[in-house]
């Protein structure tokens, strides 16, 4: 599948594919992102990965109705909520999302009132940057 690179704020980026240690600081971090919506459910998958190889996975099934679309979003928001709360300063982020990542950079227009809400919510959160969590 073909990479697709939104940047975000200078310490964060999107690009479209696919236990808590304490990072050190300025080094950049992975974070790979895949929602998914069915009949059955959604729910999304995320890893976050240090510069030394190490991973951290997380599944989450969301208990509320999501389009495929609002699942990728949201498990990007949930990615970088848990990034931010490792206190991550730089991450790169995977996302097999090209509607996520290009409404981020631009390249797409959010019509749908859905989609504009979730893209305002994420370039907020790249306004904000990464940095130490707040306690």
């Amino acid at each position: 599948m073909a990479d697709y690179l939104a940047e975000l704020s200078g310490e964060l980026e999107v690009i479209n594919e696919r236990t808590a240690l304490k990072p050190v600081l300025g080094e950049t971090w992975d974070l790979f992102t895949d929602g998914a919506s069915c009949a059955e459910g959604a729910g999304a998958g995320l890893v976050l990965a240090s510069p030394s190889g190490e991973e951290h996975t997380y599944a989450l099934r969301f208990n509320f109705d999501v389009t495929n679309n609002e699942a990728e979003y949201e498990a990007l928001l949930a990615g970088l909520n848990i990034a931010r709360k490792m206190n991550i300063v730089k991450l790169r982020v995977f996302t097999d999302s090209q509607l996520v990542a290009n409404q981020f950079n631009g390249s797409f227009e959010a019509h749908d009132p859905s989609m504009q809400k979730y893209l305002q919510l994420l370039k907020e959160m790249a306004a904000r940057g990464m940095g130490a969590a707040k306690q």
